[in-house]
C-alpha cells in the first residue's frame, strides 16, 4: 500500500509518526491525515520571518503575522521581534505576545524523501488551556517545518 495514500502498521511513513499520533492516524487516508493535522488556515498567518545574529550566541528573529481575531473584528498585521537561541522559542514567545498562548508538549522531527529532495517533517503536540492538538508540517529545513507545525497547532487551538 502506498504510504501517502493510507496508514497501516506496515507503512513506512506511519512508522515515522510519533507513537501517540500513529494511533490517532490509524486507517486515515493521506488526504484525511493532512486535513486533520496540517492546518494551513485559521486566525494566524505568517507573512515574513527573518533571523539575524545577536550578542551572546543568540539570534534576533523578526516576524510579521496576519491576525484575524474573529468575525466581529477586522484582520490586522502584527509585527514581532524576539531574541533567543532558536526559532521555536522565539515563535512561541511571539505568539504568546500576540495573544495566542500554546505550550509544546511533544516535539518530533524526521527527515523524509520528497522525490530527489530531502525534507523535514515536524510533529508537535501543543496544549492550550488543557486542550491538546497534534500538528504536522513539512519543510525544506527543520526551522521551516517547525514554524509551520507550531503555527498550525496555534490555529487549531485558537481557531
Amino acid at each position: 500500500m502506498n504510504a501517502l495514500t493510507s496508514f497501516t502498521s506496515d507503512d513506512c511513513f506511519a512508522a515515522l509518526l510519533p507513537r501517540a499520533l500513529r494511533e490517532k492516524a490509524r486507517d486515515m487516508s493521506w488526504s484525511t491525515f493532512t486535513s486533520t493535522f496540517c492546518r494551513t488556515s485559521g486566525p494566524i498567518k505568517l507573512g515574513s520571518w527573518t533571523a539575524a545574529p545577536a550578542r551572546g550566541g543568540r539570534i534576533t528573529f523578526d516576524a510579521t503575522f496576519g491576525i484575524t481575531p474573529d468575525h466581529q473584528h477586522p484582520p490586522y498585521i502584527h509585527t514581532a521581534t524576539a531574541t533567543s537561541f532558536g526559532p521555536i522559542d522565539a515563535l512561541t514567545s511571539m505568539l504568546y505576545d500576540a495573544g495566542f498562548h500554546i505550550e509544546i508538549m511533544s516535539f518530533h522531527q524526521q527527515t523524509i524523501a520528497s522525490g530527489d529532495t530531502p525534507a523535514i517533517a515536524t510533529f508537535v503536540l501543543c496544549d492550550y488551556d488543557g486542550r491538546r492538538e497534534w500538528s504536522m508540517a513539512i519543510g525544506g529545513t527543520g526551522a521551516e517545518s517547525s514554524i509551520r507545525a507550531i503555527i498550525g497547532a496555534a490555529n487549531m487551538l485558537h481557531g
